[in-house]
């Protein structure tokens, strides 16, 4: 099992993932305005462990042209240029619902997972007793096929500014918990992000800039 504290970087729309419990490493997430067309502007990045000031992009998102869906780059799409690598592997993340979904494959064992992102009022993380009514950002994720079982919980915390606490139960693999990490993002900007009103080859600037 691993936590993370979910925390705003201050005034920008950034965060940032700090381990609590479990062999977790930290995270930056950069946001920025939203471009028009699917250009990513959603940034994961893996903090290294041995340099200070230098981040990994892990994985990226933006919204597609023909909905209202995030598109989740499979890695890095080198954005530092407007051609960035639209062939890059992504995964759809819907959120016209209530419920957010989406899905990934797990090459080690051939399979296809799908799993849903839903309110709950009745399951936090654990030293929670419950979540706070008073908080929208109260989610549990689990399997399509399977609904009991609890695969991450994220508690909102009423001190911190669209912060809180990020449980993961299971360990599936990097991928998969980098996943968590960007959809959990995407939750918290579903309702946000109207796009630019630049021309349609906008980009948005990944970390450390153009």
């Amino acid at each position: 099992m691993k936590q993370y504290k979910l925390l705003k970087q201050g005034s920008s729309s950034g965060y940032s993932f700090e381990p609590e419990k479990g062999n977790a490493d930290s995270y930056t997430v950069d946001v920025n305005q939203r471009p028009i067309g699917e250009n990513p502007f959603i940034f994961l990045s893996q903090d290294s462990r041995t340099q200070p000031d230098h981040k990994d992009i892990v994985l990226a998102a933006g919204r597609l042209a023909t909905s209202s869906a995030f598109k989740i780059y499979l890695g890095d799409p080198k954005c530092y240029y407007e051609d960035y690598d639209k062939s890059l592997p992504w995964e759809k993340m819907n959120i016209e619902r209530p419920e957010s979904t989406w899905s990934l494959d797990f090459s080690d064992s051939d399979i296809r997972r799908d799993f849903i992102w839903k309110k709950t009022r009745r399951i936090a993380v654990d030293g929670v007793e419950k979540p706070s009514r008073l908080l929208a950002q109260n989610w549990k994720l689990t399997c399509a096929n399977d609904p009991d079982d609890v695969l991450a919980i994220f508690t909102g915390d009423l001190g911190l500014s669209q912060g809180g606490t990020l449980q993961i139960n299971i360990d599936w693999g990097v991928q998969f918990e980098h996943m968590v990490l960007i959809t959990l993002v995407c939750q918290f900007s579903k309702h946000k992000q109207p796009a630019s009103q630049g021309s349609g080859s906008s980009i948005a600037a990944p970390p450390g800039g153009l």
